[in-house]
């Protein structure tokens, strides 16, 4: 089977695919959760992780991201035992940043000490919003007051940690989100991220939508409430860094940059993708197929280790039996494919994209190849140029993706 090769790749993502409920707007591939779910999974995430070594060739991380799913539902240990093989295997820097998604619904105190201890030195926190009724709507099982609880819990063990909101919801008032930016902000966390509720497909509320069950506020309301975060979150001294991003100085989110900078990464787990600069793999979101290919004896994790002990390359060659099982998909891109995803990319950042970094990626003359585009964008005050380079205008960050179809080529 045709596989990714990695000449440079610093950051690993690993998808934890458990939850115990899906929320209704959420679209990444998750399973219920269960401990023998999860005993079996870890076994087959040390198999495949044993097999992604042989694919890179620095094998040094900076950033290690795990995210789902619902990853605080799994045990510390199962992380920890995780951190530290993968630190066998990888020259992970000392000052790598390696971050947990949690949900406030499935964390405590204890396993906030556990996860620190683990090895894990950042937190994203799903918040997502301080008022109860629009938790309820979104699926979320915490309340507004086990949120505040949480955030003063991870504020007292974690100096980096980022807390999610999500607005634009239907018929949330700007008032609404503005107390939830307020609560927010009482808290002072280092980074915070703010996405408008999208619909997606194969998702309940895609039904709910088509079936005309859910009106989602005018383009002119979201404006208003991104215009109101932009405001109160520089007013409170945030740096507006990406397109939904903002962080306190030296706290950016360093593994989401890579995948800014347009730089490879590595992914482990049902559903996640890699990047190897030319190509993307996406493991095929399937636990069933995931721990039949590799984890075919269906070993507990504790077996698992044990047979690692007595036969380390034995384990491995009995992955490589199964290879008539299509365990991904490969997808190579084109030259036009990855000059529109760079451009995508850089255009999220504050900073913008660079011409001569968009010349040295490609050999191509980014204001040549897209001078009528780049002429239109800035007549409609949605990019401006300057020190040759282009960045999106407010404006143009409440319309990004509008901006971003101007940059696929025919």
């Amino acid at each position: 089977m045709p596989d990714l090769k990695f000449e440079n790749a610093n950051a690993l993502y690993i998808h934890l695919p458990f939850c115990t409920s899906k929320c209704p707007y959420c679209d990444f591939y998750s399973v219920k959760y269960s401990k023998q779910r999860v005993d079996l999974y870890w076994a087959a995430l040390f198999m495949e992780l044993e097999e992604l070594t042989h694919k890179v060739n620095n094998h040094l991380l900076q950033t290690i991201y795990l995210g789902g799913g619902t990853p605080s539902l799994v045990a510390p240990f199962f992380i920890g035992e995780l951190i530290k093989k993968i630190k066998n295997k990888f020259r992970v820097i000392p000052a790598a940043e390696i971050t947990i998604e949690i949900n406030p619904a499935s964390i405590t105190e204890e396993k906030i000490i556990a996860l620190k201890r683990a090895g894990i030195n950042r937190l994203s926190v799903g918040i997502q919003s301080f008022n109860d009724q629009h938790l309820n709507f979104l699926g979320r099982r915490s309340s507004s007051e086990n949120n505040k609880k949480i955030l003063t819990l991870v504020d007292q063990y974690f100096d980096s940690y980022s807390a999610d909101l999500i607005f634009a919801l239907p018929e949330q008032s700007l008032k609404e989100f503005e107390i939830d930016l307020e609560e927010m902000l009482k808290f002072n966390p280092p980074h915070i991220s703010l996405y408008n509720l999208e619909i997606h497909e194969n998702t309940p509320f895609y039904q709910r939508y088509n079936q005309g069950e859910l009106k989602l506020p005018t383009e002119e309301v979201d404006a208003e409430m991104y215009e109101l975060a932009l405001k109160k979150l520089k007013t409170a001294g945030y740096q507006h860094y990406e397109i939904s991003n903002f962080a306190r100085r030296g706290y950016r989110a360093r593994h989401n940059y890579i995948y800014w900078l347009y730089q490879p990464y590595l992914a482990l787990g049902p559903g996640a993708a890699a990047f190897d600069g030319n190509c993307r793999s996406q493991n095929l979101s399937d636990l069933s197929l995931y721990l039949k290919y590799y984890n075919p004896q269906n070993l507990s994790f504790a077996e698992f280790l044990e047979s690692e002990v007595s036969q380390p390359a034995g384990r491995f060659r009995q992955n490589k039996q199964n290879q008539e099982i299509k365990i991904r998909e490969l997808n190579c891109l084109s030259k036009k494919e990855k000059m529109a995803e760079y451009s995508f990319l850089a255009l999220r950042t504050a900073k913008g994209l660079f011409y001569h970094k968009f010349y040295c990626q490609f050999k191509v003359d980014f204001k040549s190849l897209y001078k009528e585009e780049i002429a239109e964008l800035k007549e409609n005050n949605l990019i401006e140029e300057g020190n040759e380079r282009i960045y999106l205008t407010d404006r143009g960050k409440e319309v990004a993706n509008k901006v971003f179809l101007k940059f696929l080529l025919d």
